[in-house]
């Protein structure tokens, strides 16, 4: 079988495949790069770890604009630039590059209106691509020689593309690593649905591969691929790796693959979703010893903000314990675990450009740290931040077990509660609140008030009331 695959006459050559292995490359052509020197151990560590990569980093050029911070697409270039921005710098490199542009195969696929050409790879901003794997890691001399040549179908429906597999990918001798072929594979049928899927990108959610043939080091492949089926966020995909042909040749089958690729949710930002809603999220997290007036002074202050039309919601144990926390007791392990999964909520209540009142003993001071951190990871992100305002409701211990309303302390004095704060368990103060509330000193109102006037003080609401 006469077929039109080569690689550069200057290479010294390999030798013949061992038996009942299939060349790509007539004998004239079968040649290679001099082959490094390297042990097998060296050498299974080496393509170990471009599986462990293949594995977990999917079609690494293709998912790279969905890191955070790398969205500025004016950064990317276009793909009519991106067949303008290689410049072989080496004879091999312009030898493929040239033979790729000028196959038959090339020159049909250049004829058709529908089919868009690109490298994809060399749309990737220098400082990006040198950190790709497809684009940076495996391109060059002795890998994938050039960037690959791609078409793409509009709409997403089909994919082409023309490679270059240089003689440095090799898992057994003289045969391209199957990880390699994976890689491109995983790749190339995502590429191929993009213009298919919302945003017109996805990611591989499942990928399956069937190896059919080796394929020889230093031989030229084509991948395609075709969009079977799209369903809101997911394109079925089914595709191969074939041998470039000449003309009037079958190509030979090498791999064959069938990949899922989904796409994300779209969503808002926070600052978006505080802008919508009118109102920026936060949590207010009142502390103090029990009976100190932390569930009373809550409420108040839960009915003021919607009085003045602020979406707000109290958490506290009469809405918490009995639900999301019944399984807790009221050990230190438990009690730490509580608030854990208070501060959680209130996060989510906060992200939603809601005010979250929690009103808890939430005794340790580690664990109101937690719920602290929590909210200042959220702002992370270049988003808006979610504010944490701590409370202490501060009432000595004796007028707490004076107002006593339900007679826990007259319990915990006589030994039928254990580990209760303030009697036979720590209380830790904060050490620097953002507001100090007492309430043996004033009343509800007024302590709702100096919130209220804090709050606005802070921006974080208006005196105006919102419809």
């Amino acid at each position: 079988m006469a077929l039109c695959n080569r690689a550069s006459p200057r290479l010294t050559a390999i030798g013949p495949l061992p038996p009942g292995q299939f060349s790509t490359l007539p004998p004239r052509y079968q040649a290679t790069r001099p082959t490094r020197t390297h042990s097998r151990l060296r050498r299974a560590v080496k393509f170990g770890a471009f599986g462990l990569l293949f594995a977990s980093l999917g079609f690494a050029a293709a998912a790279t604009p969905l890191v955070p911070g790398l969205l500025d697409v004016t950064r990317y270039r276009s793909d009519e630039d991106s067949l303008r921005a290689f410049v072989p710098e080496d004879d091999e490199a312009r030898e493929v590059d040239d033979f790729i542009n000028h196959h038959p195969l090339a020159a049909k696929m250049r004829h058709n209106p529908d089919m868009i050409e690109s490298r994809p790879h060399m749309r990737l901003p220098e400082a990006l691509r040198r950190h790709n794997l497809t684009g940076g890691a495996l391109l060059g001399p002795g890998r994938i020689t050039v960037p690959p040549v791609c078409w793409t179908e509009k709409g997403g429906k089909s994919f082409v593309s023309i490679s270059h597999l240089g003689t440095d990918m090799c898992g057994h001798p003289g045969i391209v690593h199957g990880g390699l072929l994976a890689t491109m594979l995983d790749e190339g049928l995502a590429r191929c649905c993009f213009g298919a899927l919302p945003h017109n990108v996805g990611v591989t959610a499942r990928l399956e591969i069937n190896y059919k043939k080796p394929v020889q080091a230093g031989t030229y492949v084509v991948m395609r691929a075709r969009t079977m089926r799209v369903e809101g966020r997911k394109a079925w995909v089914e595709g191969h790796l074939e041998t470039l042909a000449a003309n009037g040749e079958e190509p030979v089958i090498l791999a064959q693959a069938s990949a899922l690729n989904i796409t994300w949710h779209p969503s808002l930002s926070r600052h978006e979703r505080n802008q919508l809603r009118g109102q920026r999220g936060f949590t207010m997290w009142l502390t103090g010893l029990s009976a100190s007036g932390k569930s009373t002074v809550a409420t108040a202050l839960e009915q003021h903000l919607l009085h003045l039309g602020v979406a707000a919601y109290r958490l506290d144990g009469d809405n918490v314990r009995f639900g999301l926390n019944k399984d807790l007791g009221f050990s230190e392990k438990d009690r730490n675990e509580n608030i854990r999964r208070i501060a959680e909520v209130a996060k989510l209540f906060a992200d939603s450009s809601t005010v979250a009142i929690t009103s808890f003993i939430s005794p340790y001071r580690a664990d109101r740290q937690v719920a602290r951190e929590l909210h200042a990871q959220a702002g992370q992100n270049n988003d808006d931040a979610i504010p944490f305002i701590e409370i202490f409701v501060d009432v000595p211990l004796e007028v707490a077990e004076q107002r006593d309303p339900k007679g826990l302390y007259k319990k915990a004095r006589a030994g039928e509660i254990k580990d209760f704060t303030g009697i036979s368990a720590p209380y830790e103060e904060p050490l620097s609140p953002e507001i100090i509330i007492r309430t043996d000193k004033s009343s509800v109102e007024e302590c709702v008030a100096q919130i209220a006037d804090w709050l606005i003080k802070e921006g974080l609401i208006s005196t105006s009331k919102t419809t």
